[in-house]
């Protein structure tokens, strides 16, 4: 077979990642090559086929050219731990660049090793993408949303899917998310998008290579020729141009999410994990590791380096580059992911490769996800919004701790401590008031009314507008939201307990259930009121280091752009609220923190 009858016997699907080139021109035969060799590495004899930058013979169709290249490799099957002479699995790789004066386009199947290539261009930007499929009719049926809350506990992403979204969901809570895929019908067609990769999936069948050229033309001339425009998609968060930005921006905290990571596991996609030092390699069990890793971390200037202090990995740092952020470890390079399809990398590249991080800034409107950044000038403008769920209390004013001093003698928390204000301020307001805290909490306490369930979440500290111990109740509240109306599976993991002393260090004399008769008649109140149509589900955090006065000053000088001592601390406090009312609105829980006046 000849390579021009190769090369029409090639059928693909209209599905092909788009760049733009911030310099305009050809790329060379050697840089070709190049990606090429790197893109191959895995291959066994010559290529199948080969075919080095040739121009696209199309008509009226816009200057292009195109590289290919086909080949072979083996990899070892899943199911077996050593290799078996005869037991090899064979596939294809398949690589096709197109060139345009300022637009690249890449089309792959089994490929790998092409991201530090892939860097040197830009996606195609993300209002380019959302405005060429978008218009009046336009129907969206699909969409994955990945969340820019910097909560560990909140939910990383969901999928929504309907005959019309449009005409199915709100848009009000959008904002909260950035949205990463997109299935929409376009007149005839169904198209597929993948805005954090810009890549164009035109659902169909499959075609010939010739006729992806077209294909491939007419969607860089809609690029080209598109003005973005306002629309459904704009309900979103809405990205900018980093670049722009990344010399003013100092990193303060990140979140880091290895979302992507887990599920190559849950999809078999990882055949292993070791540690490489001085040739040696030790098999290495990441789960593990990446269960103590994944928790959002202050950022620290250290010797001039943006430091993330942790438990885990000592030399941790963000590095801000022209167009991304990268974390950076020397530690962290010396541990490998195999995958099954015999491509190995770093678990750092592929954590900055997946972009498996959410970073916030000094300048606290700005947030840093999916390769990409977001300005919610919202945060800022609606602090008088914001402080509605602050609830001042003076005698909040006097707690030292969260459960004070307890032995074999006590009978109920004493009034210094957050339980004690707790039970003091609330009881009375339910029918029901259970300690639950310790063992497989749902919360501190549980409040049941006829006409609301409450939750209590404390913490105490004695640093003033700590981020950290914020963080840690926000953490317990949005983890436990599920738990508002348990299921009927639930309850006897509480019916023993409810029942029982309070033990903490000491077995005490004080009864969980602190209003109502036992568990049995607490569990059955609790299966009654949840079927109200109208209950109220209510999260209460109760906390000693933050005024709410102070607070208010304090996010008026984040306004103002003034400089002073708690601003970073109070930066990450923000986000952490806009993250903690975004999510309980979802679950459509009313929030409220009890705090300092």
């Amino acid at each position: 077979m000849t390579i021009e009858q190769k090369l029409g016997n090639l059928i693909l699907h209209e599905n092909a990642y788009f760049y733009s080139k911030d310099v305009s021109g050809y790329l060379s035969k050697s840089k070709v090559n190049q990606i090429f060799r790197s893109a191959s590495e895995v291959k066994s004899g010559n290529y199948l086929l080969k075919i080095e930058p040739t121009n696209i013979e199309g008509g009226e169709e816009r200057e292009a050219k195109f590289s290919l290249i086909v080949f072979k490799f083996e990899k070892k099957p899943s199911f077996i731990e050593e290799h078996i002479q005869g037991w090899e699995e064979w596939k294809l790789g398949f690589l096709c660049i197109i060139d345009y004066q300022d637009y690249l386009v890449i089309i792959r199947r089994n490929i790998s090793n092409i991201s530090d290539f892939l860097s040197d261009f830009e996606p195609i930007d993300y209002s380019v993408l959302t405005s060429i499929f978008s218009d009046n009719d336009s129907t969206f049926e699909k969409f994955t949303m990945n969340n820019i809350s910097i909560s560990s506990s909140a939910i990383r992403n969901k999928s929504l899917e309907s005959l019309n979204l449009k005409e199915s969901i709100s848009g009000l809570g959008l904002q909260n998310y950035t949205l990463s895929n997109a299935r929409i019908r376009h007149g005839e067609n169904q198209v597929g998008l993948a805005l954090n990769t810009s890549r164009i999936n035109n659902l169909g069948e499959k075609k010939d290579v010739f006729a992806i050229f077209s294909w491939v033309n007419t969607m860089i001339s809609l690029i080209d020729n598109c003005t973005p425009t306002e629309g459904f998609l704009n309900s979103f968060a809405t990205p900018i141009n980093f670049s722009q930005f990344h010399l003013v921006l100092k990193p303060n905290a990140i979140l880091i999410t290895l979302s992507k990571i887990y599920s190559d596991f849950e999809q078999s996609k990882i055949r292993r994990c070791f540690i490489q030092i001085d040739d040696k390699e030790r098999n290495f069990d990441l789960l593990k590791f990446l269960r103590k890793f994944e928790s959002y971390m202050e950022v620290v200037l250290d010797s001039g380096n943006s430091a993330i202090p942790n438990n885990s990995v000592s030399d941790l740092q963000i590095k801000v580059f022209p167009k991304s952020i990268r974390l950076q470890s020397k530690k962290l390079s010396k541990i490998f992911i195999e995958y099954e399809n015999g491509f190995t990398t770093k678990i750092l590249s592929a954590i900055n490769y997946s972009n498996s991080f959410i970073v916030t800034f000094d300048q606290a409107e700005f947030i840093y996800t999916n390769r990409k950044l977001f300005k919610d000038s919202r945060l800022l403008g609606n602090i008088e919004s914001l402080l509605k769920v602050f609830i001042p209390y003076s005698d909040l004013e006097t707690v030292l701790n969260e459960k004070g001093t307890v032995t074999t003698a006590s009978s109920g928390f004493t009034d210094n401590s957050i339980f004690g204000f707790t039970e003091k301020t609330f009881k009375d307001q339910f029918e029901f008031f259970v300690c639950d805290d310790l063992s497989r909490e749902w919360a501190d306490y549980i409040g049941l009314s006829e006409t609301q369930v409450a939750f209590f979440h404390g913490k105490a500290s004695d640093k003033i507008f700590s981020a950290s111990a914020f963080q840690e109740v926000v953490g317990q509240a949005l983890k436990n939201l599920g738990n508002i109306l348990p299921t009927d599976d639930q309850w006897s993991l509480k019916e023993n307990l409810w029942n029982q002393k309070y033990v903490n260090r000491a077995n005490t004399q004080i009864s969980r259930i602190r209003s109502g008769q036992n568990s049995s008649e607490l569990i059955a109140y609790y299966k009654k009121i949840r079927t109200y149509p109208n209950l109220k589900k209510v999260i209460y955090l109760v906390i000693n280091f933050i005024s709410k006065s102070q607070l208010e000053i304090n996010l008026r000088k984040l306004k103002n752009n003034e400089t002073f001592r708690e601003r970073n601390e109070v930066i990450q406090i923000l986000w952490i609220i806009s993250s903690l009312i975004s999510s309980c609105g979802e679950a459509n829980v009313e929030v409220y923190i009890c705090c300092k006046p």
